[in-house]
């Protein structure tokens, strides 16, 4: 078989040979001692025939679930049967591209070409150009063996090009990337970095950094021209604010709107950089993209500004609240600035 052999152990802790085709499936598993313990042929979608022996559907390198008969990518579950995943790409109308029709379908399998593509299981690599301080490339069939074997650095979910950058200010790349189970992952880190498939950083961590947050959690909380009207990815205009930016946080911003331990890089105020630390940072990183996106980023004098659009003045209170809902010592710092915020826009609205 020319697409190699893995050894593999089953539920009975017997070890058996998987021998493997182009495409990574399994079509044969042999015991040590020669025997057959398992084979089986795929139909071009992944269905099995002509199966012997124990199944051993691993079908492009990913097990079948047995409870419920379809393949598990890790971040997404595909049926062989109907030939089309269970979930959307998760990229939304970026994963669109007028030169490939098939991509209009967002369930469809590899563009409907499944004899010669694969797609491993939805998660992304980025390579570092040689002199490390910018994006060479993203590749979007990957996985992270084959990423950390080419000096790659694996992110779990897809990594939209927009969403990977290096930062001139920590000499760090963020990068930023949406999973098949709403999850939104934000990563710093060093050219070269290796990490697994659950975002732990494995050589070369440096000053590594993971964090994570639910897609839904975030897109709850973008007000007024931060909310994407065309059908788009509606966090897209935030992942690409967050990686992009690359001003330090101040000591001011890092006392007043940080987590307690103002020492941190994390994201805090209209500065922020870093992996978020919680949901507060969370809350300030969306905070800071929704005060850009309605002020165009006029600073500090914009919060008490009393010729605000009624539109403006509106959406900053709504993003203001949304800060101020985070508990504990950084909430009540929140608080302690915004709260008189609001009061203020909210006496100048009455006028409007």
């Amino acid at each position: 078989m020319p697409g190699g052999e893995t050894a593999i152990y089953n539920a009975s802790g017997m070890e058996f040979i998987r021998h493997k085709d182009w495409l990574g499936s399994s079509r044969l598993a042999t015991t040590w001692a020669h025997g057959v313990y398992a084979k089986e042929a795929y139909a071009p979608f992944g269905e099995t025939y002509n199966e012997a022996g124990t199944p051993d559907r691993s079908f492009t390198g990913q097990d079948q679930d047995t409870t419920y008969g379809v393949y598990d990518y890790l971040f997404r579950k595909y049926d062989s049967a109907a030939g089309r995943w269970l979930s959307p790409d998760p990229d939304g109308w970026g994963s669109v591209s007028p030169a490939a029709p098939q991509s209009l379908n967002r369930y469809s399998y590899v563009q409907n070409n499944p004899m010669s593509l694969i797609d491993p299981n939805g998660l992304d690599c980025i390579y570092a150009s040689d002199d490390g301080n910018s994006v060479e490339s993203i590749d979007h069939n990957s996985d992270s063996g084959e990423c950390g074997d080419n000096g790659g650095t694996w992110l779990s979910g897809y990594v939209d090009e927009g969403w990977a950058h290096f930062n001139n200010t920590n000499g760090m790349f963020e990068a930023a990337a949406e999973d098949d189970n709403g999850q939104v992952n934000f990563a710093q880190f060093q050219a070269g970095a290796q990490t697994d498939d659950s975002g732990n950083c494995l050589s070369s961590c440096g000053s590594y950094g993971f964090a994570s947050a639910s897609g839904d959690f975030l897109t709850g909380q973008l007000v007024g021209n931060s909310k994407s009207t065309d059908g788009s990815d509606p966090l897209d205009g935030l992942l690409t604010f967050m990686t992009s930016r690359d001003k330090a946080v101040s000591g001011f911003w890092k006392a007043v709107a940080g987590p307690n331990d103002g020492s941190n890089d994390n994201w805090a105020g209209p500065n922020g950089m870093g992996p978020p630390g919680g949901p507060g940072d969370w809350r300030a990183a969306v905070h800071d993209y929704n005060w850009d996106k309605t002020t165009n980023n006029l600073g500090m004098g914009s919060l008490l500004n009393p010729t605000l659009s009624l539109a403006k003045s509106e959406a900053l209170i709504q993003s203001n609240q949304q800060l101020m809902s985070t508990g504990g010592w950084q909430g009540f710092k929140f608080k302690m600035i915004f709260g008189p915020v609001n009061v203020f826009q909210w006496f100048v609205n009455s006028w409007k």
